[in-house]
This record gives structure tokens, sequence and C-alpha cells, in this order.
């Protein structure tokens, strides 16, 4: 009687698998969709899914690696800390697809050329990791995100056979030059995220590393070979535009951080030169240089050293900002400041200079928004250095 139990459970396991898992017909094709930028920060950086469809079995699905659950608990606390899981969910493609053209977004799609084996087997990858349990995974916006699965799912069912040629890359550029090349249009936040992201993002990307970016997904599979039978063909046997936008003829801010940060060196420099004549100090003006330096400085350390972002370590930017600007700030601010204060300043002004070498010689590129911040502090610190904080 165990026996026959165990049998029919062992028939009932694999009916359920083969429910799961349906056996794609001679027409289904399999095909890597690349979502161009959009309107908001978090779309800057474009899209990506794998369409698979099977007219004979009437289905048709994206499988999107983008998602995440924004009622997790804890969510802003996982996000802020690199620790938010994000996860695959199958949509229908008609209503993906829609989503992305409201959005004004081109959409391409490549169809790749593969056999009735290896469809079936990255099918069969992804409905298996679309599974609940299956389905979340640690999100990295460099190593691991929605577009570089798109190369590892493809990559793990047919192994050697998938050949990414790089000859379509002329010329070496850093992961910070690849971010730049999407944050045009937001010269705020592209200030912000090179302050915020340290020296490891300015070393030269391989040709892999360049597949964090579906714009280089795109033309990564455009330039691959299978090899089937001994011979190497094209990976992608036909390209479709679905949907193309004029997103790239949108205008970025007009108010830019150049402007904004060169107005306050004006500002500095006239404070610091009418102090220079009439013998005074303004206290509260060193006070807030100080604690806003130290503040940055807080945020700057804690993406480093409290986070488990890959890309905000070595951050050097806390040679401007530094932390005990903070404290320092509250004695600064008195009429006469302790002895040791002007010592300090010294340390600063020498920090900057350090700062300088550390830009010229490209151990971290910083914005160049910081140019006009680094002469404000500059001005700021050489006359306390000879005045001191009398």
């Amino acid at each position: 009687m165990k026996r026959l139990v165990l049998f029919i459970s062992l028939l009932l396991l694999v009916f359920n698998v083969q429910a799961q898992f349906p056996r794609l017909s001679g027409q289904a094709e399999i095909s890597i969709i690349t979502i161009g930028p959009g309107a908001n920060l978090y779309d800057s950086f474009g899209h990506g899914a794998i369409r698979i469809q099977d007219p004979y079995l009437s289905f048709d699905r994206a499988y999107n690696y983008g998602t995440f659950d924004s009622f997790e608990d804890g969510f802003y606390v996982k996000f802020a800390q690199g620790k938010l899981n994000y996860r695959l969910v199958i949509q229908n493609f008609k209503s993906f697809l829609g989503n992305y053209q409201v959005q004004n977004r081109w959409i391409t799609e490549q169809v790749l050329d593969l056999s009735q084996i290896e469809k079936q087997e990255i099918f069969d990858f992804l409905e298996n990791n679309a599974i609940p349990e299956n389905s979340y995974y640690l999100y990295d916006f460099f190593y691991d995100n929605c577009a570089t699965k798109l190369r590892d799912v493809v990559s793990n069912v047919l192994v050697d056979k998938l050949k990414f040629n790089n000859d379509h890359l002329t010329e070496e550029k850093t992961f910070r030059d690849l971010i730049q090349e999407n944050t045009f249009n937001f010269p705020w936040w592209d200030f912000g995220i090179d302050i915020a992201l340290g020296a490891v993002i300015d070393v030269n990307a391989t040709p892999a590393e360049h597949m964090f970016l579906p714009d280089y997904i795109m033309q990564a599979y455009a330039n691959a070979t299978i090899t089937r039978d001994g011979q190497e063909v094209p990976a992608v046997k036909r390209t479709n535009k679905l949907f193309e936008s004029d997103y790239y003829e949108t205008h970025r801010e007009s108010i830019t951080p150049w402007m904004v940060f060169s107005f306050l060196l004006i500002f500095v420099v006239v404070f610091t030169y009418k102090d220079t004549l009439q013998n005074t100090r303004a206290r509260y003006l060193d006070f807030t240089i100080l604690f806003l330096t130290g503040l940055v400085g807080l945020v700057v350390a804690l993406l480093w050293f409290a986070t488990d972002h890959t890309a905000t370590a070595k951050n050097l930017n806390l040679l401007w900002a530094f932390v005990p600007n903070l404290v320092v700030a509250f004695f600064v601010v008195k009429r006469n400041a302790p002895a040791w204060t002007r010592s300090y300043v010294r340390l600063l002004f020498i920090m900057l200079i350090g700062m300088s070498f550390i830009w010229i010689f490209q151990l971290e590129v910083f914005s160049i928004a910081l140019v006009p911040i680094m002469l404000l502090l500059a001005v700021r610190y050489a006359f306390l250095w000879v005045k001191g904080l009398a």
C-alpha cells in the first residue's frame, strides 16, 4: 500500500511539473526586450525583460526582473542599506508593452536564433525562477540587476555556446562614465550620485560589466554569436522596433549645480573680502559652511561604512565633506573660538590640496560642480588660516 501511495505521489509530482512548464511548440519565439530611458530618475537607465511568445499555446509573456515589494517591512531602510530584494514576475506582454508606450519610452525587440531544445530550457529556467520561493534576488546596481539577468539567464542555459563579441566597444569607460551617459537630463541627481559613489567606480569596466545597462545588453546581443553544429551564427535573427520615441530631445533642467554653487562662491568671496577690509569675521557663515560640509560627510560615511552598497566604498569626497566639521562648527561660531580651531582649519585647507591631486591623477573623479565648492572652501579656509577665528 505504501508503495502504491508513493507511486501515485510521484505521478502527481510529474504531472504538476508538466502542468507548470508546458512543452513549447515549434512556433515559440524568445526575445530580449530593451526599453529606453524615461522621464524620472529611476527610469533614466532604461529597462529590459525577456519575452516568450507561443501562438500555438496562446500566450505572450514578459519575464521582468525589475520589480520589488514596496510594502516590504523596512523598505526604505533596506533600500538605503543596499539590502533590497528584487524579484522576477511574469506579465502579459501586451500590458507590459503598453505601460512603457504610455511613458513614451522606445522599445526594441531582439528575437534570438535558438533551437527548440534551447527555447524549452530557457522557458523552463524562467518558469522555475518565477516560482515565489525562487523569484527573489539581492539587487546590486552594477552586478545583479534587471539588465544583467538578461545576460545571465541565457548564458546559464547555453553555457559556452553563447559568445559575446566585444568589438562594438571602441573605447574604455569607467563605471562613472557609463552612469553619466544616462543622467544628462538630471544634473542635480547626477551631482548627488557623484557625491555618493566612491573611487571604486573610477576603474575601467570590462565588456561584461558594461552590461549592467540595458543599452549595452542590446548592443552585446546584436554582436553575439551562438555555436551550432560547429559554426557560429548570429545570436539575433531579427530585430523589431516595437515603439520609438523622442526622449533624447527632452531638455535638461535649466538651473544646474554649477550655476548655484558659482553664485555661492561669489557670495562667500564678497563676505570674505568685506571681513578682510573691516577686520571682522562672519561667524555664522563659518558655522554654516562647516555644519553643512560635515552633514554631507556624515551621509557619505554612512553610505560607505554602514551599507552593503558596493559602489559607495572608498569615497574621497570625505576630504572636503569632513565629518568632524559637524562638531567643530559649534566651536567656530563662538566669538572667541578655541586656539586649536585655527590649526583645524589649516588641516581642512591642506586636505583640499590633497583632493586636488587625487582628482588630477584620477584616483577618484569628482563632479565638475565641485570646482566652485572647492574654491569657496579654499577662499574661506585661507582667510581663517591667516586671520584666525577671533
